[in-house]
């Protein structure tokens, strides 16, 4: 069973003369729900009169601040200035997942401050945030965004730097430039020595998704993998193009370059420095009203080549409305993995249903089935494998 809940108390201690409407929920202001961490532009309205001079939301929420402080629980406290200048404090306990007794004593403090728009298109923010663990300070990092938002051309650097450690943690440049009504060129830039957090990619796809057909061709979860030691410093040049040849049909691609650089290790007597490149290749092509009314199909090809091996895939997912209470969706994916370490090459096929029941927006009925065979072939001998599930949940949005 799945439930979904969004529980959060906001008491609106004074408002200006002016104010009515609904208030608006600016990126950089308040909470995001885990579940809009995509690029959904009605999530991210921009700072206006009808917003509230004075907020104090409490509960479990984002810190939205570039994701810096991610998930915790605890009090955000909101203060808009004339001029369009929002002041913002967070004090609270960082939600970790699987935590344990150790993670209990563990607080976070943050100010960030938010200009409204410059200039008709350009916006700062900015912040400095600390982490403590039983009262013992554990890291200290200051940073903030510069965005430039068109809806033909936009520009994101963001940056993040560790006060302990007296380095950069992050710096990131991404642009994108519609050439044509139709095709858009997207390109970002990133040299990272930690990996980024769920609300900080969310925060950063919200931003550029301003730019309709922008891209984000960075490989996240490689780049998680990487980044995560001081060791190791991850640079990524990534590309990505986007056309509609229709309303129906429309094609992407995107490439990405990883530059590797390990220090050496501790106690090498050679001390040397291992520098790596990996490359990631994908090429998607998505339609919409091709077989029935409303359906939705896309197929995803991909290619890596990293220091542990080559990797191909391909994936069909489609979706169709059998009517206005059930929704069925077929999908299917292929990998191809040619591993280094053992000189191994495996095959997977996964076939999946889902069925979904929908008689209210916010409640329904999940029903999915599948399987997986994989075969792998090793210089010695054959391993083959199968696995079948059927999964039967509902689903309470509120």
């Amino acid at each position: 069973a799945v439930v979904t809940t969004s529980v959060s108390a906001v008491s609106h201690v004074q408002q200006t003369d002016a104010l009515a409407g609904p208030p608006s929920t600016p990126c950089l202001t308040y909470f995001v729900s885990d579940t809009n961490l995509g690029a959904d532009s009605d999530n991210c309205a921009e700072p206006s009169a009808a917003g509230q001079r004075f907020s104090l939301p409490f509960g479990r929420g984002f810190a939205t601040r570039s994701g810096v402080m991610g998930r915790f629980d605890g009090l955000l406290v909101d203060y808009r200035l004339s001029g369009g200048v929002t002041l913002n404090a967070v004090a609270g306990r960082p939600v970790v997942t699987g935590q344990e007794a150790s993670d209990l004593g563990k607080q976070v403090f943050g100010l960030s401050a938010t200009t409204g728009k410059i200039a008709g298109a350009w916006d700062l923010n900015s912040y400095i945030a600390q982490q403590q663990n039983n009262g013992r300070m554990e890291n200290r990092a200051v940073g903030g965004a510069l965005r430039y938002l068109r809806s033909t051309h936009s520009l994101l650097v963001s940056l993040d730097y560790d006060m302990d450690e007296h380095s950069l943690s992050t710096f990131m440049v991404s642009g994108a430039w519609k050439l044509r009504p139709a095709t858009t060129l997207s390109a970002t830039f990133d040299i990272r020595h930690s990996y980024m957090h769920t609300p900080q990619a969310g925060y950063l796809q919200q931003t550029m998704a301003a730019t309709e057909g922008w891209k984000w061709a960075l490989p996240m979860d490689r780049i998680k993998q990487l980044a995560g030691k001081r060791s190791t410093e991850v640079s990524t040049l990534g590309l990505g193009l986007s056309h509609a040849f229709s309303q129906r049909i429309k094609l992407s691609g995107d490439f990405a370059v990883l530059d590797v650089w390990k220090d050496a290790a501790p106690g090498d007597p050679n001390g040397i420095a291992v520098q790596s490149n990996e490359y990631f290749y994908r090429l998607k092509l998505a339609g919409n009203d091709l077989v029935l009314s409303g359906d939705s199909s896309t197929l995803d090809l991909r290619h890596s080549v990293t220091q542990s091996a080559r990797i191909s895939s391909a994936s069909l997912d489609t979706r169709y409305a059998i009517n206005r209470l059930w929704q069925i969706r077929p999908q299917v994916r292929t990998n191809y993995r040619d591993n280094e370490q053992d000189s191994s090459i495996q095959w997977v096929t996964s076939p999946l249903v889902k069925m979904e029941y929908r008689w209210r927006k916010q409640y329904g009925i999940d029903i999915e089935a599948g399987g997986e065979w994989s075969t792998r072939k090793l210089p010695s001998d054959d391993q083959v494998r199968s696995s079948y599930f059927l999964t039967l949940g509902y689903r309470a949005n509120f």
